[in-house]
């Protein structure tokens, strides 16, 4: 895919800056993202297929912003800087509230450790809101926009109101959470989430498991339709996919070997003695694990009383957020528990955790990295953890063995790593035990088949991944928008009915002129609507046909004293204006005794699923029962039915919009549509439906009509509106 800038937008640049004399000072700001994007800042334009070289634009918050000049004094080879000033007491409200109080416990499944309160989420908005006025500023036609994690949820969707045609991208850094959890947030603010990330044309995760758990809460909390990876929302298609991000391969694996390196290797060796080396690395955070792995490591010491002096544990942590309370006693509990450890277990000789609160250098943590025999990594809930990347792609002398959380992301890539639990001590520590005792051969075939699949698939070919897929998506998007009935469409159509004189429009009625209801009942047309039909129906020129599997009764009371025809059931009734309901075909209608029993228990095994039985058929509704439990269960009913069906050739299981139909096959609203048209000639015809069911009725209709598919499915009919409403102002047109 190619595109003139990369547009990214993160919470923080970077960058940190100290002011100087002649401009600015800028050092690099530690985690995964800026790592990543870093090392393809690098290779943008190789990746991008530019001659000509092009910056990325990057706008975050940025500390010690001194001045509204601070983008001009500033220079980069690979950046243009966009600073976003959010001031402290709404920044405290957004990030240190919303963000890291509320989004990042409940995403990482600490629901217990969130904080829910209003102004947060305000402060929140307000926070997007700035993000968007800076971008908005700076984004050129044929930008990739890239906007990343928790931070800025809202945000594609008010870039898409200020710019519909962007391109945009948003990629989330730490898990989206089960709908069990996510639905422990307000109604609003889940609504405002979803719809916010959905302003997006694609939205990236980093396994599988996320990506599903988002469209289940897309699903429950929009109700929009949703076919595997793709959501057809009200205006576009958005595509949710994972993408596990990758690392700079080759920089991590030849720093093995700089003379800086090999020199930060021969300190530690002096202070090794000979002993095995175990090595972590996490910032200081309650989703890391900490205690728990503390404990494991203890018990594996309890376990393995061999290994006493020939092991020692080098656990880093990376000081984060230690001034707040909660931090600052998780930090002492460490301590504390390291102090024990130690006391119970160290000799004047030996001391089996050697632990330090501290950031490395790249240097030093590349020198542990190779020389470790054991990376222990063991999150409690993590989005991706690049570590155990790194630790892979760094093992070039030791050949160390990687015990990683079934519960961090890289889980899913890195299966040939000691996966574990890592709330099981003992696990945890035969898992220990085996590493340090595992053969040559065995750990080398490990190691090679997971440093095969990271340097393959490494940060560029992770970024071109993602912007490859956007690609399509948009491309999907085009298709999709050359159907959609756009001014130009209408303005044509009205014109051939005003030229027409001969005219007849064949219009469902659920989801097609009303919006569907819990309950079938409740889905009556209302008064403006029932006007336009009116209106359309007195002209002489016209034949209005309400073409619906809802039953006789039903219609007739929706539109009782109004010149239309009435196609009921799906076209097993049909009544012309004026004159009586008539049989389409006859048939024996025993078999229903044989398939109500089956439905009865469906509905029972399915709450609040119902049964709506009609004279040629039976229908069994799922609207209101959880979607994916639904689904679950309309797969066995539809095998079920098959078999006692099966030898009845003129019989069909039908699916429509949240229901399911056994009918006879003999009929459908093509077959009846065929019918109203026989010998006669129309200069104007369209048809309008919004389920499987109206297929039917697109594929009968000659090639001079104009079918209309309310929805974003795709369908046999020529055009799409993205909702009822788009259609009745279509109809409203004819009549104006």
């Amino acid at each position: 895919m190619h595109f003139e800038r990369l547009v990214i937008a993160a919470y923080r640049l970077p960058f940190k800056f100290t002011k100087l004399k002649n401009g600015y000072k800028a050092v690099q700001n530690s985690g995964g993202l800026v790592s990543a994007i870093l090392a393809l800042s690098e290779n943008f334009n190789k990746i991008n297929n530019q001659a000509v070289n092009s910056k990325i634009v990057w706008a975050g918050t940025v500390d010690n912003l001194a001045e509204d000049s601070f983008s001009k004094k500033f220079e980069n080879d690979f950046f243009d800087i966009i600073p976003v000033n959010i001031p402290q007491k709404l920044n405290d409200l957004y990030y240190g509230g919303f963000c890291n109080d509320l989004i990042w416990p409940l995403f990482h499944y600490f629901p217990s450790y969130s904080v829910f309160n209003n102004d947060y989420f305000k402060a929140y908005e307000d926070a997007n809101v700035k993000f968007c006025d800076e971008l908005v500023k700076v984004i050129k036609p044929g930008d990739f926009i890239w906007v990343h994690d928790y931070q800025l949820l809202l945000l594609p969707e008010m870039i898409r109101k200020k710019i519909p045609d962007a391109t945009i991208g948003f990629f989330l850094h730490i898990p989206f959470p089960s709908y069990e959890i996510f639905r422990l947030l307000p109604r609003p603010w889940r609504e405002a989430i979803i719809n916010g990330m959905l302003g997006a044309d694609l939205i990236g995760f980093h396994t599988h498991d996320y990506t599903q758990h988002f469209i289940k809460c897309v699903k429950r909390t929009t109700g929009f339709e949703c076919r595997q990876n793709i959501i057809y929302t009200s205006n576009k298609l958005v595509k949710a996919d994972a993408f596990p991000i990758g690392i700079d391969y080759e920089k991590f694996h030849s720093a093995c070997l700089n003379k800086k390196v090999l020199n930060e290797k021969r300190k530690i060796k002096e202070h090794l003695s000979g002993q095995k080396l175990i090595f972590s690395v996490d910032r200081l955070d309650y989703s890391k694990g900490l205690l728990l792995r503390l404990k494991g490591y203890e018990t594996f010491l309890e376990k393995f009383p061999k290994w006493h002096s020939k092991v020692v544990f080098n656990m880093v942590v990376i000081p984060s957020r230690d001034n707040i309370e909660k931090y600052k006693d998780m930090k002492m509990e460490i301590e504390s528990m390291i102090g024990r450890i130690n006391g119970k277990y160290s000799s004047l000789a030996w001391r089996p955790i050697i632990y330090q609160y501290k950031s490395l250098t790249f240097n030093e943590l590349i020198a542990l990295y190779d020389l470790s025999d054991v990376g222990l990594i063991t999150p409690l809930r993590d989005g991706m953890n690049l570590v155990a990347k790194e630790y892979i792609a760094c093992q070039i002398e030791n050949k160390g063995v990687l015990i990683l959380s079934e519960m961090a992301g890289a889980a899913a890539e890195l299966s040939e790593a000691l996966i574990i639990n890592p709330a099981d001590n003992i696990e945890m520590a035969e898992a220990i035990f085996n590493a340090l005792e595992m053969k040559a051969v065995e750990k080398n075939t490990r190691l090679e088949r997971m440093q095969n699949r990271i340097s393959s698939y490494n940060v560029f070919a992770w970024s071109f991944d993602f912007f490859n897929q956007t690609h399509d998506i948009k491309e999907q998007q085009k298709i999709m928008s050359v159907r959609y009935i756009n001014k130009i469409i209408s303005d044509k159509i009205d014109l051939n009915y005003q030229n027409a004189v001969s005219r007849i429009l064949f219009l469902d009625y659920d989801g097609t002129l009303v919006s569907f209801n819990k309950y079938p009942e409740l889905a009556t047309i209302d008064r403006n609507t029932l006007e336009i039909i009116k209106k359309l129906a007195i002209d002489s020129k016209n034949q209005i046909v309400i073409i619906s599997g809802r039953d006789r009764e039903f219609l007739e009371r929706q539109f009782k004293h109004v010149n239309v025809t009435l196609v009921a059931e799906h076209g097993y009734f049909i009544k012309k204006a004026g004159e009586n309901w008539e049989a389409t075909i006859t048939t024996d209608l025993l078999w229903k005794e044989a398939v109500m029993p089956i439905l009865i228990e469906y509905v029972s095994r399915c709450n609040g699923t119902f049964i709506e039985e009609k004279t040629g058929s039976i229908a069994w509704h799922f609207r209101n029962a959880d979607s994916d439990f639904a689904q679950l269960r309309l797969h066995e009913l539809r095998d079920d039915l098959a078999e006692i069906i099966r030898h009845k050739t003129d019989f069909e299981i039908l699916e429509g919009n949240k229901v399911l139909e056994v009918k006879s096959g003999k009929y459908d609203k093509g077959q009846a549509a065929i019918s109203l048209m026989k010998d006669l000639h129309f200069d104007f015809i369209l048809a309008a439906g919004d389920d499987k069911t109206d297929e039917f009725l697109f594929k009968a209709m000659p090639d001079l009509a104009y079918t209309i598919r309310v929805g974003l499915s795709p369908s046999l009919a020529k055009y799409n509106v993205s909702n009822f409403s788009n259609l009745l102002m279509l109809l409203k047109s004819f009549i104006d």
